[in-house]
C-alpha cells in the first residue's frame, strides 16, 4: 500500500478537472461575486499572517486561519463527494466522525501551503460563473514558482462555499475519492478511518 501521507499534497492530486463546463454568465440579483468572496477571505488570511509571525504564534496563527476559511470551505459537502457511494453505505455517526478527521486534514494541508501567504503571494484572477456554480482561478507564487490555483464553488441560500480545490487542471476532492476507493476495497472504511485517524494524531 502507497504511503497515504502523499495524498495529503495538493501539487500531486491526479484527478483532471476542464473548466470548459462552465461559462460566464450574470449573476443573480443580490448574489455576491464568488471571486470576491474568494478575494476578501485571502485578504483576511494575509492580514492574520501579517499580525501573528513566526514560530511562537503558530498555534494562534492557524487557529485565525482555521476560522477564517470555515465558513468558505463546506467541509461535509468535500467529505461526502470524496467518499463517493461509500458515504451511503455509512451510519450518521460514522459519517460525522469521517466530516470530523477529514476537515481537519484538509484544512491542515491548505494552510501548511497557505501559511506564508503575503500579498504579493496570491492573486484573484478571474471567474467563472453557471450559477449556481462557479470556478474562481487564483494565481500563487512559491519559491520562485508560479503555479494556478482554483475554487469550484456552489451556491446555497446566497452563499458561496468551496466544494473543490485544483491545481493545474489537478481536482483535489476527485484524487481522495480515487485513493480513498482502493483503500476501502482492500481494507474496508475501518481500514481506511484508522489511517485517517493516525494522520490526524
Amino acid at each position: 500500500m502507497k504511503n497515504i501521507y502523499w495524498l495529503f499534497i495538493p501539487a500531486l492530486l491526479i484527478a483532471i478537472l476542464s473548466t470548459d463546463t462552465l461559462a460566464d454568465s450574470d449573476l443573480p440579483t443580490g448574489i455576491p461575486s464568488p471571486a470576491a468572496e474568494v478575494e476578501s477571505a485571502v485578504n483576511k488570511l494575509v492580514k492574520i499572517v501579517e499580525t501573528y509571525p513566526g514560530e511562537k504564534n503558530t498555534e494562534r496563527r492557524r487557529k485565525k486561519m482555521r476560522e477564517t476559511i470555515e465558513p468558505l470551505f463546506d467541509f461535509e459537502e468535500m467529505a461526502k463527494r470524496s467518499l463517493g457511494a461509500e458515504w451511503k453505505k455509512r451510519t450518521p455517526e460514522e459519517r460525522k466522525e469521517f466530516v470530523r478527521i477529514f476537515a481537519d486534514l484538509l484544512a491542515n494541508t491548505y494552510l501548511n501551503r497557505i501559511e506564508k501567504i503575503s500579498k504579493s503571494t496570491v492573486k484573484v484572477m478571474d471567474e467563472k460563473v453557471r450559477f449556481p456554480r462557479a470556478i474562481v482561478k487564483t494565481k500563487v507564487e512559491y519559491k520562485g514558482d508560479s503555479f494556478p490555483i482554483d475554487y469550484r464553488l456552489i451556491n446555497r441560500h446566497g452563499k458561496w462555499q468551496v466544494y473543490d480545490v485544483v491545481i493545474e487542471n489537478i481536482g483535489l476532492v476527485s484524487n481522495y475519492r480515487s485513493e480513498f476507493a482502493g483503500i476501502i476495497r482492500k481494507e474496508k472504511f475501518s481500514g481506511l478511518m484508522e489511517r485517517l485517524r493516525n494522520k490526524a494524531s
